[in-house]
């Protein structure tokens, strides 16, 4: 029987991720790597899951149960390519080598960002189509922030090592009702909402460059599980005809809504002068060189 190694049980996306497959898949059994034990029991009562406390720097003990799973589902490390190598040293030795084994990774829409510094929408045909196996053959560490993990993974099934499939998601927000931990666990912001709130609580204002015309594309957590979804089926459904280069049209974007940055900056220093985080609700147009982390 297929057996899953997961990682990322205590985010935002995979918390969520976990129930609803779970009730889907109520069979396969899961082994959840993840440093906390606060989630324990409540990934024990899910049941047939195993709980593997560890942490990233474990290259070894990540390499091994990457090894010993015919599915690997990583919700947490896009960032971290050191970890995509350890997943795939594992992969390379695996146990269950015929058909390879599926890794699903989620990864972001980070890599498309067009690099504007006016704060103008500029409008343009899509800077990237999932649908275009040309396009996604060219993404590589070029692309940050989560290129350099794509890139690895991407030679990786074309050589036939491993089954890939990858979503990527933009701006990601809300919470779930299905999150593994409860309303606590699903109220943990995701990398885009940290990073923003980080840097208006660090520059004491909410910034926004230029006019604020240009764009933030978001997607709600339960789309983005949806898809997930959707895409492990698919790739259940094509595992025995697996061929390399299929991996050039598993690539999927989750984009639901468009935010003009202004408004956006606005929201986020109505949050924080709620939460007496910043003292004033102050919004400032400023160039790209002052606007922080939202500028790269």
């Amino acid at each position: 029987m297929a057996s899953l190694l997961f990682l990322g049980a205590s985010g935002q996306v995979g918390g969520a991720f976990l129930q609803v497959f779970r009730s889907k898949y109520p069979d396969i059994p899961i082994t959840a790597f993840l440093r906390s034990s606060a989630l324990d029991n409540a990934l024990e009562n899910l049941g047939n899951v195993t709980v593997v406390h560890g942490d990233f720097e474990e290259h070894d003990k990540l390499a091994e149960l990457s090894a010993s799973h015919s599915i690997i589902i990583d919700c947490a490390a896009s960032f971290f390519p050191q970890v995509t190598e350890d997943i795939l040293r594992g992969v390379r030795q695996t146990k269950f080598p015929k058909p390879p084994p599926i890794l699903l990774h989620l990864s972001g829409t980070g890599n498309f960002v067009d690099g504007g510094k006016s704060g103008t929408f500029v409008p343009q045909e899509r800077p990237f189509n999932d649908a275009n196996p040309d396009q996604v053959r060219k993404i590589d560490s070029t692309y940050p922030p989560n290129g350099a993990a794509d890139e690895l993974i991407l030679k990786a099934a074309s050589d036939g090592i491993v089954n890939a499939f990858f979503v990527c998601p933009a701006g990601i927000y809300g919470t779930s009702v299905n999150h593994i931990g409860g309303t606590a666990s699903a109220s943990i912001f995701g990398v885009w909402v940290n990073r923003s709130i980080s840097n208006v609580e660090t520059l004491g204002f909410s910034p926004y460059i230029g006019p604020g015309t240009s764009v933030m594309r978001t997607v709600h957590v339960d789309d983005v599980v949806e898809l997930m979804m959707l895409v492990f089926a698919k790739a259940l459904a094509t595992w025995q005809s697996y061929q390399p280069n299929d991996v050039y049209q598993n690539f999927y974007i989750a984009v639901d809504e468009t935010h003009p940055t202004k408004p956006l900056a606005e929201a986020f220093a109505a949050l924080l002068y709620r939460n007496k985080k910043i003292a004033e609700p102050i919004v400032k147009s400023v160039p790209f060189e002052e606007a922080g982390k939202v500028a790269v």
